[in-house]
Parts: C-alpha cells; sequence; structure tokens
C-alpha cells in the first residue's frame, strides 16, 4: 500500500462515525491524485476500447438497459486485467471493511465494486441500492476518478435526505459511503464524461443459497 497511500489516514473512522450519525459520509481527498490517476486511466481506456457494457436496472435475473433512466457503462473491477492501482484500491476498501466492523458491528463479509463511466448528458434517477428480497447489500462506496473537475461540469450525485437535497461534485479522490438500504439518490448529468468505481460491501447470506 505504501505506493499508492491514503491522503487522510484518519477518514475511516470519520466514516464509521457518520454512518452512525447521519447514514451517509463524503470524505474529500481521501484517495491520492497518483491512485485516482491510474484509475480513472484504466477506467477511460475501457471506455475507449468498448470494452464497457451499458449498464441495467432491475434486480438479478429482471435486468432491463433503460439509458433514459440510467446511462453509465460498467465493467466489474474482478473482470479487468489485474493491476496494481486496482489491488491497492482493493486493499483500501478491505481496511474500510474491517474499519466499519470493527466500529459498528455490521458483519460485512465482502466487497464487489464495477467502473462507472457517464457520457456527457448520461445520467441516473433517484433509487436505493438494495432490492426488495436481496438483503446482502449494506453499504454503498462510491470514488471519484475525475481529475480536474470544475464548477458547471455537472455530474452530482444528489442524495435525497430527511433534511433535504445534498449534491456532491465527482472531484478526484472524494469518496462516497452511505447504507444502501435506506439513502435515496441519483446521478445528475454530466457535460463531460465521469468516471468512478462503485461498489458495495454485503453481509454473508443466512441461507447459503441466497447470493
Amino acid at each position: 500500500m505504501s505506493e499508492f497511500p491514503l491522503a487522510l489516514g484518519d477518514c475511516f473512522e470519520r466514516i464509521a462515525d457518520d454512518l452512525v450519525a447521519r447514514r451517509w459520509s463524503v470524505q474529500e481527498q481521501a484517495l491520492s491524485d497518483k491512485l485516482v490517476g491510474q484509475l480513472g486511466a484504466v477506467c477511460r481506456q475501457l471506455w475507449h476500447r468498448d470494452d464497457l457494457t451499458p449498464a441495467a436496472v432491475g434486480p438479478a435475473g429482471e435486468e432491463l438497459i433503460i439509458p433514459s433512466i440510467r446511462g453509465d457503462y460498467t465493467r466489474w473491477l474482478d473482470d479487468c486485467p489485474p493491476t496494481a492501482a486496482g489491488a491497492a484500491f482493493l486493499q483500501v476498501m478491505d481496511d474500510l471493511r474491517a474499519a466499519l466492523n470493527r466500529n459498528l458491528f455490521v458483519g460485512l463479509d465482502s466487497f464487489e465494486t464495477h467502473y462507472a463511466l457517464y457520457p456527457p448528458g448520461a445520467g441516473y434517477r433517484k433509487h436505493l441500492d438494495r432490492f426488495k428480497g436481496s438483503p446482502l447489500r449494506q453499504v454503498s462506496v462510491v470514488a471519484y476518478l475525475n481529475q480536474a473537475w470544475q464548477p458547471g461540469d455537472g455530474g452530482e450525485l444528489r442524495l435525497h435526505l430527511e433534511e433535504g437535497m445534498h449534491d456532491v461534485a465527482p472531484r478526484g479522490g472524494t469518496l462516497v459511503v452511505f447504507m444502501s438500504d435506506s439513502v435515496v439518490h441519483e446521478v445528475l448529468p454530466a457535460n463531460r464524461e465521469r468516471a468512478s468505481l462503485v461498489g458495495w460491501f454485503r453481509r454473508r447470506p443466512d441461507n447459503p443459497l441466497l447470493r
């Protein structure tokens, strides 16, 4: 991990505290510029090689591709050629998983993640990350890979909270963490390509046939 250190070494504790207090957390500059740059380069290489596929909506077995609802293109990190940056990101997420288990006793067992690229004009309508009847996703994570993002570029993550809406600019290095079952959110259209890694911490199923 020394090659790609966290820029803010104590952000895990702040994330845990935020999840207890309000069920969401935003940590700016949480990932180093070097890690963001290399992960962002991989995402855009996949995009320009047509190695990302249109994302679908709906639970497993009922997925539909509806660009007017969800317009990003994705590829699971596990399906990509291994890189040092990808391995470093997964280690950061495993460290975060351990910190959340230690502080919140949430029993997080695994992590799944994919690259997501929104072309200009694409967005994702308001939704929750956990489907009814599929309770394994516990905590959602978004890591932004957009260096030199400017005001006016758009593409904010809009959180719909009890106290009102909260917009998060997708600046490189920003980490957003929230509870998958209760934080409604959407992605606003951007004026340039918008890249991220999106993932979910999952708990072990009570029924081993439920995956």
